[in-house]
């Protein structure tokens, strides 16, 4: 790095957020243009990723949890009209 305050490639914005996608405008980045720069961690990217599926999940869970409570009342009937 030519100087101290120079800012790692890993943190210039990319158009696809993954390793293979293009920069938005590497040369700015790079110059300490925090417009073009990524400045959040990695927790907290992850942290508001979690929280909006968390919802979905928990309707998910819930949608499961309906369908094995009616599975095991029908299973419970079909049990008395063996006897």
């Amino acid at each position: 790095l030519e100087k101290a305050t120079a800012t790692p490639e890993a943190c210039c914005q990319r158009e696809l957020q993954s390793r293979e996608g293009m920069f938005v405008n590497k040369e700015a980045c790079l110059s300490g243009n925090e417009r073009f720069q990524n400045r959040q961690g990695c927790y907290t990217v992850i942290l508001n990723s979690f929280e909006t599926y968390v919802y979905l999940a928990g309707a998910l869970a819930i949608g499961v949890l309906a369908i094995e409570l009616f599975a095991m009342i029908f299973a419970m009937c079909l049990f008395r009209g063996i006897q």
